[in-house]
């Protein structure tokens, strides 16, 4: 059991945060990333720590998977929720897939095993959004690129 702290944070900050991490990978990839944040983004209730690790996965995947051209991450809102959505143009993963990535110990194909890696980060990024009352979800197809989008809710956890 990990425990959950919740406070007001303001997400922009951390995707900032995470993507200054990230500078140097970016840099030597070659790629570049671009960051969209709806005006007004408000400030949500949730933990700082577990929506970073969660942002940061989600952009480690992104650029150890592009070959080219650019990573976007995007963040948005609605009236009950917060949105990160990273995108990452490329190969795309075939539904047979999909829902496997997301499992502990499984990566998709043989193309992506040379990439190493465990096969836990999307797992515990599941499980860590599940924590929060959020959820992760998987746009996908071959040959098209992926999106993975974290969603929040902006009154926190029900706890």
């Amino acid at each position: 059991k990990m425990p959950v702290t919740i406070e007001m944070i303001d997400v922009r900050a951390v995707v900032d945060e995470v993507l200054a991490e990230l500078d140097p990978l970016v840099a030597r990839s070659g790629l570049t990333v671009d960051f969209v944040v709806e005006k007004k983004l408000p400030c949500i209730k949730s933990d700082r720590q577990k929506v970073k690790q969660i942002v940061l996965n989600l952009m480690s995947n992104a650029l150890k998977f592009t070959r080219q051209g650019s990573v976007q991450a995007s963040a948005s809102f609605d009236d009950d929720s917060v949105f990160v959505a990273v995108t990452a143009p490329g190969h795309g993963l075939a539904p047979s897939d999909q829902e496997r990535i997301f499992e502990d110990f499984r990566q998709a194909g043989d193309t992506f095993a040379r990439h190493g890696g465990t096969g836990l980060g999307l797992a515990i990024c599941r499980r860590l959004a599940k924590m929060l009352d959020g959820a992760i979800g998987l746009e996908s197809a071959v040959g098209q690129g992926s999106t993975f989008t974290l969603y929040l809710p902006r009154k926190g956890p029900k706890r």
